[in-house]
């Protein structure tokens, strides 16, 4: 299943619904699908403009299509159904606000534009509307940087990286998967704030590196190291983890 399948299907499920016309794909499926990456489409995230409505527009959907139960996180208004081979990530729009020493942020409802505000770079920050399939583009950058291929941090990219490392990470994977130039102030970024890769968990360490491994080739992961060497980030890889579990390496 492509997702402009999985659009039909949803579309006529909220049509005359109040989910119709506020419920979109966002970020990964999105960009994927403009780029016509050839790729299964194992997950989907799914936003709605609605106070509660990933969870509200789950449990609908989970009697629709009769799924089996869904994951339901209230404090961040998430859920997640798996239909079929498509896992099915649920969120209410909102918007986020983190706290020192903490990576888990205080949500709250907002509409689409703030909703994507909370985004890691602009070409993530694309959605589509389920009921009607038009693309839309909140930040005004997203559609222009995908075409260039170019990966830019949404926000200030500093900011950003002090929030959560780990997007640091996810900055050269999809710079290498994508084939994207990074953005000369993200890059710069990449390198000032490479030492708080040590501040990261293991465990989220390696999950980032098992998601790198199964979605690069072997060149793009030659290119990965040679990135992560030139930015420093993989002395802190190291110190971190030990070579071992590092590709290529």
């Amino acid at each position: 299943m492509n997702l402009s399948e999985l659009r039909h299907i949803l579309a006529d499920l909220l049509r005359g619904t109040q989910f119709s016309g506020k419920a979109y794909f966002a970020g990964g499926c999105v960009r994927d699908e403009l780029l016509n990456r050839e790729t299964p489409l194992l997950d989907a995230d799914i936003a709605v403009e609605l106070p509660q409505g990933g969870i509200r527009l789950a449990r609908f959907l989970q009697q629709q299509l009769r799924t089996g139960p869904s994951e339901m996180h209230r404090s961040f208004g998430t859920a997640t159904l798996h239909y079929g081979s498509v896992q099915l990530d649920f969120v209410m729009t909102r918007s986020e606000r983190y706290f020192p020493g903490s990576r888990h942020p205080r949500v709250r409802f907002a509409d689409l534009g703030a909703d994507c505000l909370r985004r890691d770079f602009t070409i993530n920050a694309l959605y589509q509307d389920i009921a009607g399939g038009a693309v839309l583009d909140p930040c005004g950058r997203g559609l222009d940087d995908l075409q260039a291929r170019l990966l830019r941090s949404l926000r200030d990219p500093d900011t950003a990286f002090r929030e959560d490392p780990l997007r640091i990470l996810r900055a050269l994977r999809f710079a290498v998967v994508l084939d994207c130039a990074i953005e000369p102030a993200t890059l710069d970024a990449c390198r000032i704030c490479a030492p708080l890769i040590t501040s990261l968990s293991k465990n989220r360490l390696a999950n980032e590196l098992e998601r790198l491994q199964a979605t690069a080739s072997s060149p793009q992961l030659l290119k990965w190291t040679a990135l992560a060497r030139d930015t420093g980030i993989l002395q802190y890889l190291k110190q971190k983890l030990g070579p071992g579990p590092i590709p290529h390496l």
